[in-house]
C-alpha cells in the first residue's frame, strides 16, 4: 500500500515550487530622468578684458619714457577678476616674457669737449661700452658684449604689491624671472583683486665691473664731486636703450582632490 504521508509531502513540494516560480517574475522599476553633468569654468579677466580674438584685447599696462636710474616708477595698477563658475579658489600667476632689448645708436657727431684738452669725446654710452675718456681719464669700457647688446633686462628690477601695499614679489631683476610663472595669490570667483607693478633701473658703478678709476670716499686724495659725477660711469651704457616685453596673467584651478568626498 502506498504511503499517504509521502504523497502529501510530494504534492506540497510541487505546489510551493510552482507558487515560488510565479512570484519570482514580479518586479518594479523607477527611472530618474533628465540627469546632467556640466563643467564649470576658470575665466580670468584683466581690466575686465580677454585676449583678442576672444575679446577686445588686454590693454598695455606699462609705459615708461625717459627712465633714469635709482628711481621706482609706478604704481601701474592691474585689475584681476575671476569670472569663472567654479566654487573652488584658483591660483593667480604673473609671467613676464618675450623680453626684447634694443640699443639706440648715439647721434652722429655729438659729444662734448674735454676741459683740459678740448678734444671732443663721443656719446657717453659709447665710452661706457667701448672705452674712451671719462673726465680726461682713459677707461677700458665694460665691453661690447655687456653694453652694446643692451643689458637693460639685467638692470631693471620689478616688484609687485597688492591693493593694501603688501609686497607680493620682492624686487628682482627681470632677467631672473624671464619666462617664469610667479605665484601671486588665490582668487575666489566674484572677488576682484588689484596688483601694482613697479620698475626701477639700477645704476651700476665702476666697481661692479672691477674698475676703480675714481677714488671712493675714504680713499686718500679723492675728489668728492668727481666721484659723485663719474663713479657710476658704466651706467652710461644704459642710456637710450629700450626694453619691450609682454605680461601674461594666468589662473589655475587648485587641486580639488581633497575636496571630493568618497
Amino acid at each position: 500500500m502506498k504511503n499517504p504521508f509521502l504523497a502529501v509531502v510530494i504534492i506540497c513540494a510541487l505546489s510551493i515550487s510552482a507558487l515560488g516560480g510565479t512570484f519570482a517574475t514580479w518586479s518594479d522599476s523607477e527611472t530618474s530622468m533628465d540627469n546632467r553633468i556640466t563643467t564649470g569654468s576658470v575665466d580670468l579677466k584683466v581690466n575686465d578684458a580677454d585676449d583678442a580674438d576672444w575679446g577686445a584685447g588686454v590693454p598695455t599696462k606699462v609705459t615708461i619714457d625717459c627712465m633714469v636710474p635709482s628711481k621706482w616708477y609706478g604704481p601701474f595698477p592691474v585689475d584681476l577678476w575671476n569670472a569663472g563658475e567654479c566654487e573652488y579658489a584658483s591660483r593667480a600667476y604673473i609671467h613676464f616674457k618675450d623680453m626684447c632689448c634694443t640699443n639706440a645708436p648715439p647721434k652722429a657727431g655729438s659729444g662734448y669737449a674735454c676741459p683740459e684738452t678740448g678734444d671732443m669725446k663721443p656719446e657717453p654710452e659709447l665710452v661706457a661700452e667701448f672705452g674712451g675718456k671719462v673726465n680726461c681719464k682713459t677707461v677700458d669700457g665694460i665691453g661690447e658684449a655687456v653694453g652694446d647688446t643692451c643689458s637693460m633686462k639685467s638692470h631693471i628690477r620689478v616688484k609687485v604689491t597688492d591693493e593694501a601695499g603688501n609686497v607680493l614679489i620682492r624686487p628682482i631683476k627681470m632677467i631672473d624671472i624671464n619666462s617664469q610663472e610667479i605665484y601671486l595669490f588665490d582668487m575666489n570667483p566674484c572677488e576682484p583683486r588689484t596688483i601694482n607693478l613697479w620698475f626701477k633701473l639700477d645704476q651700476p658703478s665702476e666697481e661692479d665691473y672691477g674698475f676703480d678709476y675714481f677714488a671712493d670716499p675714504g680713499d686718500v686724495g679723492y675728489d668728492r664731486l668727481e666721484w659723485l659725477k663719474f663713479n657710476d660711469w658704466p651706467s652710461w651704457a644704459l642710456m637710450r636703450d629700450v626694453l619691450d616685453f609682454s605680461i601674461e596673467f594666468d589662473l589655475w584651478l587648485k587641486d580639488t582632490t581633497n575636496a571630493i568626498v568618497g
